[in-house]
């Protein structure tokens, strides 16, 4: 299996925000219990403008010349949550690896993803970890969408991406996990960051399947497909909240 591992840059690839707020539970039917970590996916399926090869960027948005994914799912194989005290005094690491199919639409996950408890204490990392699922003939990640043109016409859209790929995504910085507290580690999964590179005439003049389906894959409409495989290293967003 082909892993690659990708180290998002903070500053250009990930949102990760710390708000700590006094968690007020009951702590004479909960007395100092540890921090709990959740870990919930959204995806972005508003419509997006795709610009033409003469724009740098699009030039206004509305109906036309838009590409928007609805639908779909991402599987993964392993899932890995780490924080780690500024003396390594405290590691405390969560793996877990099995399959885990996440409903794009909705962000739901089969099976579920339980909280994991951490120790309270100042962290001064945290990281999450994914692994896309690259086993088998299905591909890791199937999206259905539409690409409206110039014209007013809606063009199915179907993306594929096959690939043991690893997104690494960490933050640096004092974190205060309280006891009575919980953690909410939010990963957001963005089209519109991918397909940024993609133009409008690339879409227009791509190939379709049998049945009028834009299929963008390793083996087909390659040319695109190699661009938003290089924006996805450029595209998960991170946040993690603690309450």
């Amino acid at each position: 299996m082909k892993k690659l591992k990708v180290v998002f840059p903070v500053l250009l690839a990930l949102v990760l925000s710390s708000a700590v707020v006094s968690c007020k539970k009951d702590e004479a039917t909960e007395p100092n219990s540890q921090p709990q970590v959740a870990m919930k996916f959204k995806s972005n399926t508003e419509p997006f403008p795709v610009a033409s090869a003469q724009e740098f960027q699009a030039l206004s948005f509305d109906s036309i010349n838009t590409l928007a994914f609805d639908s779909g799912y991402i599987t993964l194989v392993e899932v890995e949550f780490q924080v780690q005290t500024g003396d390594d005094s405290v590691l405390v690491d969560f793996n877990l690896e099995q399959n885990i199919v996440i409903d794009f639409a909705t962000g739901q996950t089969s099976p579920d993803i339980s909280a994991v408890e951490i120790p309270a204490g100042i962290y001064s990392e945290v990281e999450v970890e994914l692994e896309l699922q690259d086993e088998g003939d299905e591909p890791g990640m199937v999206l259905f969408g539409s690409f409206v043109d110039t014209s007013g016409t809606s063009h199915k859209v179907r993306f594929e991406f096959n690939s043991g790929e690893t997104f690494e995504v960490e933050k640096e910085g004092n974190v205060v996990f309280a006891v009575n507290q919980s953690v909410l580690t939010t990963v957001t999964f963005d089209p519109s960051a991918w397909f940024a590179g993609v133009k409008r005439e690339q879409l227009i003049r791509a190939t379709r399947d049998g049945n009028g389906v834009i299929v963008i894959s390793e083996t087909r409409n390659s040319e695109i497909f190699d661009i938003v495989a290089d924006g996805l290293d450029l595209a998960t967003e991170v946040e993690v909240e603690v309450d």
